[in-house]
């Protein structure tokens, strides 16, 4: 009587109910790729537990029919060959996971499902021929002529795996790339293991083993999984673009901004509106079948579709914008969701990932300023934002190296009739000379940040020339201030200290407030507003303006029009 040592077994079974236990509790996002990963776990686990039962049962065959014990084996048997194929078969997944052309996947799939179904008439013959296994009349185990085979069709599965993923390396993700360094090595070592022992049962290590490992693949995907929506997260669209790029794929990406979300919070709370969102998100992610869709921001969605030429992608594009016309609905609850959209279309630029974004980024930053809801970016926006690097980069320099200017706004006093006040504007030009409009760098320097800087410049230069002397007409000067500076704690005490350093009264400088500065914080702005007061700093509201003079030439200065300044109370 042939006798087995089930320690492994049973530490398998162990390991596997410990694995269903934590991914349960964890209450992972159920993705097409999640119920795959547990049917491998409920079939390891099925077959652990059949395998336990065949060995009491042939260990005990005084009290087992022989046609119990030849079914009960044959059936395990046939589990774990189906067990290791839907293993292989979900690593093939896997790889191919980030390819869109699937040719390969269906052809792993039929070879896998062809020698499984093989397989499965082998066992069938078995009932009759014993060429796997057979029980002599005395109830005895024997092992057939063919007994090794399923070993070689898992070897087989296995070298099956490695030429998919050789042949699609560029496209497979890290943790892949790792699993397979992991994964094939060590079932050779315990299939090596098992054949020379053939007493000690490790089919189900190595099953267990295999599930581990993938499962450990799997959390980590968590990392890149938004916690919302469930849907991929920002730094998982970025490895999606890696890999499609780096396999040389043609795809469509629409990103997609909802716009004035915060009157959704407002109206139905958080709670409700994270619900909108999870809908969205549920909505992109089954648009199309290969399409994938990702949480690129708070309220930013990313789509990627596999390119099939222009009028598909138009199909695509026109289904999202036709969406967001039509409410949205949670129950009792119904609502439109506006959104504006950037679509970038790939078919073999040298783009990188991260050039893939800025223009995407870009693209829907024109979209939200502009009269339509969907920018593309192509040629002519890459220009646009070619330029637009090219601005920042010369303001950062000019930062740098002081080639900031500033001049001087006269502003005509109706009452005393004369010039006695002015405002600081900001002036710069590129490194040809050329004059470079504050309606393209300032707008730029809040978005990067830049901001601050220049209106530190302004100060600065402000307070010299009224500390300098060479302006006694001038009784004040005005200068805007920017969002970011009100919110900056030092903001008074630095423009005091530029005041005191330069020697100049705290009333000859005058702060332009406008509306947009004054919306922001109104708790924040009445606190500094007071404060300022109190140190005899005040504020203004101004028209638009006559041509500007620099430091230095307000003798020459004529101005064609009258300009009045007001309080603001």
């Amino acid at each position: 009587m042939v006798k087995w040592s089930l320690a492994a077994e049973l530490l398998a079974t162990m390991m596997i109910v410990v694995l269903m236990v934590y991914y349960r509790e964890k209450k992972l996002v159920v993705t097409r790729k999640g119920k795959v990963y547990r049917s491998c776990l409920g079939l390891s686990l099925a077959t652990f537990l059949l395998n336990v039962v065949c060995v009491y049962t042939i260990e005990h065959t005084e009290q087992v029919p022989r046609a119990v014990n030849l079914i009960l084996n044959s059936a395990y048997f046939l589990a774990t060959v189906l067990t290791c194929s839907v293993i292989v078969l979900y690593l093939c997944y896997l790889i191919l996971e980030h390819v869109y052309d699937k040719r390969h996947l269906r052809w792993a799939s039929l070879c896998i499902s062809g020698a499984t179904l093989g397989y499965l008439l082998l066992v069938l013959w078995n009932l009759s021929s014993g060429v796997l296994f057979s029980f002599d009349p005395a109830g005895n185990y024997r092992r057939g002529p063919l007994n090794r085979i399923g070993y070689a069709l898992m070897a087989a599965e296995l070298l099956l795996l490695a030429v998919c993923y050789v042949q699609n390396r560029a496209s497979v993700n890290r943790p892949m790339v790792k699993l397979m360094h992991m994964l094939p090595p060590l079932a050779i070592f315990l299939t090596a293991f098992q054949l020379a022992y053939p007493q000690i049962l490790l089919n189900g290590m190595m099953m267990a083993m295999a599930d581990l490992i993938l499962f450990i693949s799997f959390q980590s995907s968590r990392i890149e999984t938004d916690g919302l929506t469930g849907i991929g997260n920002r730094n998982s669209f970025f490895a999606e673009l890696s890999l499609r790029v780096a396999g040389r794929q043609q795809f469509q990406i629409v990103l997609l901004s909802l716009q004035q979300f915060v009157t959704i919070n407002q109206r139905f709370g958080h709670q409700r509106g994270d619900a909108f969102l999870y809908e969205v998100a549920r909505y992109l992610d089954g648009l199309c079948r290969q399409a994938r869709a990702f949480r690129f921001g708070n309220v930013e969605f990313a789509v990627v579709f596999p390119w099939r030429g222009e009028t598909e992608a138009t199909d695509n594009l026109q289904k999202l914008r036709e969406r967001f016309q039509r409410n949205w609905r949670l129950g009792e609850v119904e609502t439109r969701l506006t959104a504006r959209f950037a679509e970038l279309i790939c078919t073999g630029q040298s783009w990188s990932p991260t050039q893939i974004i800025e223009g995407l980024e870009y693209g829907l930053r024109l979209a939200k300023a502009g009269p339509e809801d969907t920018v593309r970016f192509n040629e002519r926006t890459a220009a646009l934002l070619e330029k637009e690097r090219m601005l920042v980069n010369i303001m950062r320099r000019s930062v740098l190296e002081r080639r900031f200017q500033v001049w001087y706004q006269p502003i005509y006093d109706c009452q005393s009739g004369a010039f006695t006040s002015a405002e600081a504007l900001l002036r710069l030009q590129d490194y040809e000379g050329n004059m470079i409009s504050p309606a393209e760098f300032i707008p730029l320097a809040e978005e990067t940040g830049l901001i601050g800087e220049l209106s530190w410049i302004v100060l600065e230069g402000t307070c010299r020339l009224l500390g300098s002397g060479r302006a006694p007409d001038l009784r004040s000067v005005s200068i805007n201030l920017s969002m970011q500076q009100f919110a900056e704690q030092e903001l008074i005490s630095r423009i005091v200290d530029s005041l005191d350093r330069n020697g100049v009264p705290h009333d000859r400088l005058k702060v332009e407030i406008t509306e947009r500065v004054l919306l922001q914080d109104m708790d924040r702005m009445r606190t500094a507003m007071a404060e300022m007061a109190s140190r005899d700093i005040h504020f203004y509201q101004s028209w638009r303006k006559a041509p500007a003079f620099r430091h230095g030439d307000i003798s020459h200065t004529l101005l064609p029009r009258k300009e009045i300044l007001r309080g603001l109370h």
